[in-house]
């Protein structure tokens, strides 16, 4: 059985100017500086407007879950999973010691407790692998943003994770990472990498599966992203996600705000 950890840290760090602020969301703490939970249900219904990260107007971004056209019975959405050993008989190809990551909640472990301080949350987290099952974790961000990185989880076996960020209008940068891009942890260090997203080189991964390629659309502005989409998909399409890097665009974009429909969203300094 999984043990429920209240580890705080550092969530982001925005220190608004005339350079771009940089930002590391750890998923150890919320918005509002609560510590997050193992299983705490971040979207529960798929619903985007009951979101951990969307609670408020001043919030950089939302975090909902999508399936996959393939998708049969469907994972059950953002979970929060406690990667620190030991931590589960279930998933120890999680136990990388990153702390929280975000995972997508198998369906065939739809149990739930009540928890004083979070609500609902699952009584066993763990990674989907159903391959009709398959979903993607989506961020979208209510200032335009330029997205240095993403630690990807367990990318071991049959998962084929696509990573898509999209800008301001409509144009898209694509990373395809293969199967085995990391090591399974219970079998080899380290179990998981850094998916640096500010470039179009390929990137070996720290597993013997080759190399992540990147593509993008003729016109895409990194400094104006407004999606990220971090889709698991593959005939075993489990593992998580961490540490997302990203500086806000800050002004002057006036111009550029106002054509996104952003003009007036407040961001607030946020503190460990």
């Amino acid at each position: 059985m999984a043990y429920a950890r209240t580890l705080a840290s550092l969530t982001a760090t925005l220190a608004l100017g005339t350079t771009a602020s940089a930002v590391v969301i750890d998923f150890e703490t919320d918005e509002n500086g609560d510590a997050m939970i193992e299983g705490q249900i971040i979207d529960p219904l798929f619903d985007p407007t009951d979101l951990e990260f969307g609670l408020s107007p001043a919030s950089l971004f939302t975090i909902s879950s999508r399936v996959l056209p393939s998708s049969g019975d469907n994972h059950l959405g953002v979970t929060v999973f406690d990667s620190n050993p030991p931590i589960s008989s279930i998933e120890d190809d999680l136990e990388v010691g990153l702390g929280n990551i975000l995972i997508l909640q198998d369906d065939q472990r739809p149990s739930t407790t009540n928890d004083p301080t979070v609500g609902l949350i699952y009584d066993e987290p763990d990674d989907e692998e159903s391959d009709n099952d398959a979903g993607a974790f989506v961020f979208e961000f209510t200032v335009l943003v330029e997205l240095e990185s993403i630690t990807m989880v367990d990318i071991n076996g049959g998962v084929e994770p696509l990573v898509t960020l999209t800008d301001v209008n409509g144009l898209t940068r694509v990373y395809d990472l293969p199967s085995k891009w990391t090591n399974d942890v219970s079998v080899a260090p380290v179990g998981f990498d850094t998916l640096f997203l500010n470039t179009l080189a390929d990137q070996d991964g720290e597993g013997a599966g080759g190399v992540a390629t990147a593509s993008e659309d003729f016109g895409f502005n990194p400094q104006a992203v407004v999606k990220l989409d971090v889709a698991l998909d593959g005939n075993s399409p489990s593992g998580g996600i961490d540490n997302l890097v990203f500086n806000v665009i800050p002004e002057p974009s006036t111009a550029l705000l106002a054509g996104a429909g952003l003009v007036g969203v407040a961001v607030r300094r946020r503190r460990a």
